[in-house]
C-alpha cells in the first residue's frame, strides 16, 4: 500500500476588515414616533346627563384615529353601546368627526380638547 499523502495546512492569513466608502445617500437619524409624535391631553364627556361617571381623560398622540377613541368609549360603558357620535367642544348632528380620520385631520394638534358624545344603547346588550 502506498504511503498516505499528509495534507498541507493553509496557513491562515489575517484578514483585513473591510472599509466601506461612505453612502452616497443622505440617511436621516431615526427618531421613535413614540417619543416624537405630538400628543393632545383629551377630556370626553357625556353630552346628556352631564356627570363625572361618564368622563374619560386620556392623552393620546395626535394620530391615533377618531375610531379608536369610539372604541375606548365603549368599553368604558362596557360594550352596551353603539353608534357613537363625537364632536369637538360641543355637540352638534353636523359636526360629528369622521371615524377614519386622525386627530390630526380633524384639526386637533395640541393642548387639551373637549370632546363630547352621544351614543345609542343595544337593546339587549346581554344577548349580542
Amino acid at each position: 500500500m502506498p504511503p498516505k499523502k499528509k495534507k498541507s495546512k493553509k496557513s491562515k492569513k489575517s484578514k483585513k476588515k473591510e472599509e466601506y466608502l461612505p453612502s452616497i445617500f443622505n440617511i436621516p437619524q431615526y427618531e421613535n414616533p413614540d417619543i416624537v409624535t405630538p400628543k393632545v391631553d383629551l377630556i370626553i364627556k357625556l353630552v346628556h346627563p352631564v356627570t363625572e361617571l361618564f368622563t374619560l381623560k386620556i392623552r393620546v398622540p395626535i394620530t391615533t384615529r377618531v375610531e379608536q377613541i369610539h372604541e375606548e368609549i365603549s368599553k368604558m360603558h362596557q360594550g352596551a353601546i353603539s353608534g357613537i357620535s363625537v364632536c369637538r367642544d360641543r355637540f352638534s348632528p353636523e359636526d360629528v368627526l369622521d371615524p377614519k380620520k386622525t386627530l390630526e385631520q380633524c384639526g386637533i394638534f395640541d393642548g387639551e380638547i373637549k370632546l363630547l358624545y352621544d351614543y345609542k344603547p343595544i337593546v339587549g346588550p346581554l344577548l349580542k
